[in-house]
């Protein structure tokens, strides 16, 4: 039964893969094993030099062989992992370790960069914020005359470095393999900015709202962004490690001034994760404010009670005195009795409401001014 206070969003928006790696406990390794739910592959090509380029989707493996080497960068761009053979051709036709499939196919992985001969693999999360936090693999296989880009479905993660190709005097049609993986990693980690951003301003939206009022339902929700902040520190640690790795052992596909621009993508991995520090931060102080809002809250419920209780003690002895009804009771027999019991109530509860008010317990009073 899940936690009162939590949100049902939070309960949904895991990774739907992270029940699937014990699929690959007891299997051989370098095992190709379609995680449930897989979206359906689909290939696409684009081959460029520095004056042409070209760009076919929904390609073949044989395709894809018959355009290698006519170009010098071919970047396939593949999304959806249902089709274990076509991987498994894909990666023969390239040359792709087994071990690297298998890691691809395995979600979620974490972040990570590993050399196998011929090719250098990579693998990180792509993040996406809607109502909630949610996360796509993506595996990268970067080898002499080849980018593999793998992606569970298709997204516009890296529509920017495509509209970047599109330039013929741009500075990636005339680089490498090892600029063209520098900018879709770019692309990876500058998909975490509007996710922050997203993060930040509910987090806001949450502080002015304690401000004005407490209710139990921000509970769930800060919980659910506690949560997500969470998720994310363990996605980018590693990534952060990732690319220092990338920097400081550079592969030897890597050119010197790739090497610059990826300890740009380091800062950007480093200030990431100080906003996430940040906002760890931040929920714990809010969680600490909405446990002060809510104590001061049943403090001052129990102040209103313990008021009226203690106005209404003098006048339940009065009226139990007056109660009594012994016979010799002066009062009984005198016609004023009964509007001077009354009188004498509301006198005492008066002057109690002033005692408090004078002492600033409740109101405005010259106490509390104090």
């Amino acid at each position: 039964m899940p936690r009162r206070g939590t949100s049902r969003s939070r309960r949904r928006k895991r990774h739907r893969g992270r029940a699937e790696q014990t699929l690959h406990v007891h299997t051989r390794p370098g095992s190709i094993l379609i995680p449930p739910g897989a979206h359906p592959a689909l290939l696409r090509v684009t081959c460029y030099g520095p004056d042409q380029m070209v760009d076919h989707t929904d390609v073949s493996v044989a395709e894809i062989c018959a355009l290698r080497g006519k170009y010098p960068v071919m970047w396939i761009d593949a999304t959806g992992l249902d089709d274990a053979a076509g991987i498994e051709q894909l990666g023969k036709a390239l040359g792709l370790h087994r071990l690297a499939l298998e890691d691809m196919v395995t979600i979620p992985q974490r972040s990570k960069v590993e050399e196998y001969p011929g090719h250098l693999f990579a693998v990180t999360q792509i993040p996406a914020f809607n109502g909630g936090l949610s996360t796509e693999q993506a595996s990268f296989f970067v080898g002499s005359d080849f980018v593999v880009s793998w992606r569970e479905s298709h997204g516009p993660a890296f529509d920017i470095v495509r509209k970047r190709l599109q330039v013929v005097a741009g500075v990636t049609r005339s680089a490498g393999v090892d600029y063209l993986f520098y900018a879709l990693l770019d692309a990876v980690i500058d998909s975490y900015f509007p996710v922050l951003e997203q993060i930040g301003d509910r987090l806001d939206a949450l502080d002015e709202n304690l401000e004005i009022d407490a209710e139990p339902e921000m509970l769930g929700v800060m919980a659910d962004l506690r949560h997500d902040v969470r998720q994310l520190r363990r996605i980018v640690w590693p990534l952060r490690d990732e690319v220092d790795d990338l920097v400081r052992s550079p592969p030897a596909l890597f050119k010197p001034e790739t090497l610059i621009h990826l300890r740009d993508c380091h800062d950007h991995a480093v200030q990431i994760m100080d906003a996430l520090e940040n906002f760890r931060d931040a929920g714990a102080d809010l969680r600490d404010y909405y446990a002060s809002a809510m104590s001061n809250r049943l403090n001052e419920i129990m102040k209103l009670l313990t008021i009226i209780s203690t106005i209404f003690m003098p006048l339940s002895f009065i009226a139990g005195v007056y109660g009594m009804n012994f016979e010799r009771m002066p009062e009984l027999a005198w016609p004023w009795g009964y509007p001077l019991a009354l009188g004498l109530m509301g006198l005492v509860a008066a002057g109690q409401l002033a005692f408090f008010w004078h002492k600033g317990w409740i109101g405005g009073g010259r106490g509390r001014r104090n």
